[in-house]
């Protein structure tokens, strides 16, 4: 054993959900150990906490209203809006499953040796980097 684990089915390999399926499937190929650990779980979490901020912010304005007062527009809405509803239902769902997975990370992490301080001063450091100006 090389102390590295298969990221996607290790951290959601008991995914319910589509979405979740569909990124444990996509971090497959990823390796994570004791070196990466932290920036993997840093990129995971920004991630998440960035598209969660972005739904949570903007789904009051996710729907449509009735174009006018025609017979059309009352179920034309309505049908758009339960289609946008689950868009949204599936946004939420992988927003959720990155939150899993830099949980998941996060024990990982525990398991290799780092505690909260860590933990916490890596993510700090994460957004400090992600944050800065400049070309990536």
């Amino acid at each position: 054993m090389t102390g590295e684990v298969g990221l996607g089915q290790q951290v959601l390999g008991g995914a319910r959900s589509p979405e979740a399926q569909a990124l444990a499937g996509s971090l497959d190929g990823l390796r994570v150990n004791r070196a990466n650990v932290l920036q993997v779980r840093n990129a995971l979490k920004a991630e998440s906490d960035r598209l969660g901020d972005l739904m949570q912010v903007n789904g009051s304005m996710l729907h449509v209203g009735e174009c006018g007062p025609d017979p059309v527009s009352g179920p034309a809405a309505s049908q758009f809006n339960a289609k946008i509803q689950a868009m949204v239902a599936q946004c939420n769902s992988y927003v959720q499953a990155l939150h899993d997975a830099a949980d998941a990370l996060e024990q990982t992490a525990r398991t290799y040796g780092y505690n909260e301080e860590h933990i916490a001063a890596s993510f700090d450091a994460f957004q400090r980097q992600t944050d800065a100006p400049g070309p990536r």
